[in-house]
């Protein structure tokens, strides 16, 4: 079952250890600069819980802000971005929890984004795309 193989690779509490083109993916998504230099400083702690009533949980929590989806697979549902509303879907397949969030608003300036969850050693890889670009980040266990 999926939610067995989440909760085994992916459950627990993770700390940005690096990143690649972070800067350049929040550009493209429309964050601001004194945003973006904010947001390159931060180390963000994101804990990955399932519930009791087997929804996916996942908080991100920064210095300046938190961000809580809680889900189940396969099924839409809302979530602010940038004080933008987005439609979201996550979906689980060959060990990669995959996001795609899109405005729901079509004139919005925030991008569709497609996110990727992966487990990799002893680290959770994030793979974000926006256009043309891919943002890596790497999130070590603490917790």
């Amino acid at each position: 079952m999926a939610l067995d193989e989440i909760k085994e690779k992916f459950v627990g509490v993770w700390k940005l250890d690096r990143s690649e083109n972070f800067q350049e993916f929040l550009n493209e998504v429309g964050v601001g600069l004194p945003l973006r230099k904010m947001a390159s400083l931060a180390k963000p702690e994101m804990t990955i819980s399932i519930e009791s009533n087997n929804k996916i949980k996942i908080v991100m929590k920064t210095g300046f802000f938190t961000q809580e989806d809680c889900f189940n697979l396969n099924e839409e549902f809302l979530k602010e971005m940038q004080k933008t509303v987005m439609k979201a879907t996550a979906t689980y397949e060959d060990g990669v929890l995959k996001m795609i969030n899109t405005p729901v608003d079509p004139t919005s300036k925030i991008k569709e984004q497609i996110v990727h969850k992966e487990r990799v050693g002893d680290e959770i890889v994030l793979t974000m795309y926006v256009g043309n670009v891919v943002c890596k980040r790497y999130m070590k266990k603490i917790g």
